[in-house]
């Protein structure tokens, strides 16, 4: 019902706006008055440009009237100047207040736009709150019925599980009574296997600490006969060192003796070397004392 109430609503309000836009349209043509503004202001302009070049063509000599009319002319230049500025501004101030104007309506137009945009948001929130609870009430009877048929499920289920478990609890008594008596009998079977086998152990282990004992005289026996080996190959390797010490002192010796040897022979090479450049230092100065004396008295030379 509510959504065929709302098509009258809308056009009405789409009516509105087109009246309220018709009226705001501007009965000023801007553009003609400024034209025509202009125009007036380049006649009176060219005739007084057209006044000035023919007193200047007439006469070269300024005379006071002249000089009066041509500061007349002056002023009145200036005072149309100044009205030309005051047109140009009364023309500025108005377009400005007419775009102003067209403004001001312009946003009325939106603000009455968005208050119907308002009423038709505020329209659909209310037509998807309906649908929503119509839906929700839908949902909440689908899901109460799955509810209860998943109660049932579950109640179903709850008894199969207790009949199970009843019987595999029957099933379990039996397995483990027959496991019990299979245990027993294992048990049985298992003490005779051990005490067999114990008695087999002991056997065994008596041959074994038999055996144990032969191998032990034989280690002992062993062990004996390498200490006596050991002892007699020491006894040979102290001798062969006590040797081996003795001819290494005795090289030690003879290093010595030839170092020693070797100092003396050079020490009497070198005495004899220092001799040898003694003499040689003796010569020499004797010579020089000869050339000295030679060189103080050349009649001797001669």
């Amino acid at each position: 019902m509510k959504k065929n109430k709302k098509k009258p609503i809308l056009n009405v309000n789409l009516k509105r706006l087109k009246k309220i836009k018709k009226k705001f349209i501007p009965q000023i043509n801007i553009s003609k008055l400024t034209k025509k503004i202009k125009s007036n202001l380049d006649l009176s302009y060219l005739k007084k440009n057209k006044k000035n070049k023919k007193v200047k063509k007439s006469k070269n000599k300024k005379t006071s009237v002249q000089i009066k009319a041509q500061q007349k002319a002056k002023e009145q230049i200036l005072k149309q100047k100044k009205r030309e500025k005051l047109a140009k501004a009364q023309i500025v101030k108005a377009r400005s207040e007419e775009k102003q104007r067209l403004k001001d309506e312009e946003l009325k137009i939106k603000k009455q736009e968005l208050k119907i945009k308002e009423e038709e948001l505020k329209l659909k929130i209310a037509d998807h709150k309906l649908r929503e609870q119509a839906e929700q009430r839908l949902q909440d009877q689908e899901q109460r019925k799955k509810d209860e048929e998943k109660r049932i499920r579950l109640e179903q289920k709850r008894l199969r599980d207790v009949e199970r478990r009843i019987r595999e609890a029957s099933e379990k008594r039996v397995r483990d009574e027959s496991q019990r008596l299979r245990d027993e009998e294992k048990r049985i079977r298992d003490q005779e296997e051990r005490k067999r086998i114990e008695a087999d152990q002991r056997v065994k282990d008596d041959e074994q600490r038999r055996r144990d004992e032969e191998k032990r005289i034989r280690d002992e026996e062993e062990r004996r006969r390498l200490d006596v080996i050991k002892s007699i190959k020491d006894a040979e390797k102290k001798i062969l060192t006590e040797q081996e010490n003795k001819k290494k002192e005795i090289e030690q010796q003879k290093i010595k003796e030839w170092e020693v040897k070797f100092d003396e022979e050079r020490k009497k090479r070198d005495d004899e070397q220092f001799l040898m450049e003694e003499e040689l230092k003796e010569k020499e100065e004797e010579r020089r004392r000869k050339l000295d004396i030679n060189f103080k008295n050349p009649d001797k030379i001669n």
